[in-house]
Order: C-alpha cells, then sequence, then structure tokens
C-alpha cells in the first residue's frame, strides 16, 4: 500500500511539473508576441515619418534643381 501511494504523488509530481512548464513555455512565447507587436507599432510610426521627410527632401532638391527654391541654391555651389 506504501508503494501505491508513493507511485500516485510521484505521477501527481510529474503531472504539475510538466503543467508548470507549459504555463511557463506559453507565457514567455505570450510576452515575446506581445513585444513583437509593440515593436512593429512603434516602427511603423517611424519607417511613416522618415518616408515622409524623405519625400519632403526629394522635392526641395528637385525644387533647387530646377531653380524654382525660395531658399536659393546649395551653399557653396558653383552656378553654371
Amino acid at each position: 500500500m506504501h508503494n501505491a501511494n508513493t507511485g500516485s504523488a510521484m505521477k501527481d509530481r510529474f503531472i504539475v511539473t510538466v503543467a508548470v512548464f507549459y504555463l511557463l513555455g506559453v507565457g514567455f512565447l505570450s510576452g515575446m508576441i506581445v513585444d513583437r507587436i509593440r515593436f512593429d507599432e512603434v516602427r511603423s510610426g517611424l519607417l511613416a515619418r522618415l518616408e515622409e521627410d524623405t519625400q519632403t527632401v526629394h522635392h526641395r532638391l528637385i525644387a533647387i534643381e530646377r531653380g524654382e527654391s525660395s531658399e536659393g541654391s546649395i551653399p557653396g555651389a558653383k552656378e553654371k
């Protein structure tokens, strides 16, 4: 009878240990997913701002090349 209780206790301990590791793994992976989602949200905002600034600079450079800029030519550039 003593062996039956010991075997049952070991079986219960094993099940609890497996369940704990399973929950830790699921929690860890869930945390990674949430972190990626937050990072992607911030990165998307930064990339949108970068694209907007890139377009602004591009349009200003084209205007300078055409001589349409209200700011004049680039300092230090030689006139043709």
